[in-house]
C-alpha cells in the first residue's frame, strides 16, 4: 500500500484527536457558562458586553486552522522521535518517578517564561498586526478562542513542544501533563466569568497564580497582563494592569445566582 496513504490516514486521525482536544474543553465550558447556567453566572461575567455570534464563528474558524497546524507540527515531532533526533525516553525506570514528576512541573514553568516573553514580543508595535492581532479580535473572549491564532502565532505557540524534547529528556507522560495543564488553564482564562474565590489573593502561594479576570483584562485592555499560568513575570516586570486586583475583587463580591 502506498506510504502516502498511511501518512494521510495518520494526519486525519491526528487532526481528529486534536479536534477533540479543542472541542471538549471549549465546547463544554461554553455550553455550561453561556447556555446551561448563563443566568446563574451572569453576576460574575467580567465585561458588560457579551460576545456576538460573528465573533464566536471567527474564534472557531481560526481555532480549526490552528488544529491543522498542530497536526502538522506533531507529525514532524513524531518523525523526529522515531528517528532518534530528540531526548524523548519511554521507560520510566530510565530516570525514575522523581524525575518524571519534576520534569512535568519543569515544562510548565519553562513554558510560562517562554510564553510571557513571546507574548511581550508579539505586542511590539511592528509585530502585533502580523502575528497576534487575530487573537485580539476577541475583545470579549469565549472558550472557543483558546486556539484562535494567526498561523504564524500558532507555530510560535506550539513550537515549544519540539523545543522541549530537544533540550530535555521527557517521558510522554510529562508532555501529556503539560498539554492537559495547558488546555485547562487556557480554557479557564477565556471563559469570561470569574470563578476564582476572593481568598485567592490572600493565599501565600495561590496569589502567584492567575484569575480569569487577569487574562480577560488583557483582551479588553491589550497592553497588560501578559502571563499565562502564573502572576510572577507580570509582577517582576510591573505589567499587571493597575486596576487588576480592584476589578477582580469587585466582580468576585457578586455571588452567582441560582
Amino acid at each position: 500500500m502506498d506510504i502516502t496513504y498511511h501518512i494521510r490516514l495518520f494526519l486525519i486521525i491526528l487532526f481528529l484527536v486534536l479536534f477533540g482536544y479543542y472541542l471538549l474543553p471549549a465546547g463544554g465550558t461554553y455550553w455550561y457558562f453561556y447556555i446551561l447556567k448563563k443566568k446563574k453566572w451572569e453576576p460574575r461575567h467580567i465585561q458588560k458586553r457579551y460576545p456576538t455570534r460573528q465573533s464566536i464563528a471567527r474564534e472557531i474558524k481560526w481555532s480549526l486552522i490552528t488544529v491543522v497546524i498542530m497536526s502538522v507540527i506533531i507529525h514532524l515531532v513524531y518523525l523526529l522521535i522515531i528517528n532518534d533526533y530528540t531526548k524523548m525516553y519511554f521507560s520510566i525506570s530510565e530516570y525514575g518517578w522523581l524525575y518524571l514528576t519534576g520534569s512535568s512541573i519543569l515544562t510548565i514553568i519553562v513554558y510560562d517564561t517562554y510564553y510571557y516573553w513571546l507574548h511581550r514580543f508579539m505586542h511590539l508595535k511592528n509585530i502585533f498586526p502580523w502575528i497576534h492581532k487575530t487573537h485580539h479580535l476577541s475583545h470579549t473572549p469565549t472558550p472557543w478562542a483558546i486556539l484562535a491564532f494567526n498561523p504564524l502565532e500558532a507555530v510560535l505557540e506550539f513550537g515549544i513542544y519540539p523545543l522541549l524534547i530537544f533540550l530535555l529528556p521527557l517521558h510522554p507522560i510529562a508532555l501529556g501533563v503539560f498539554a492537559l495543564y495547558n488546555v485547562i488553564l487556557n480554557t479557564a482564562g477565556h471563559i469570561g466569568y470569574e470563578i476564582v474565590p476572593k481568598s485567592f489573593f490572600n493565599h501565600p502561594l495561590l496569589k502567584f497564580g492567575l484569575t480569569v479576570t487577569h487574562h480577560d483584562m488583557h483582551h479588553a485592555k491589550t497592553n497588560c497582563n501578559y502571563g499565562i499560568y502564573f502572576n510572577i513575570w507580570d509582577r517582576i516586570m510591573k505589567t499587571n494592569h493597575p486596576e487588576y486586583e480592584k476589578t477582580f475583587l469587585k466582580k468576585e463580591e457578586k455571588e452567582p445566582g441560582k
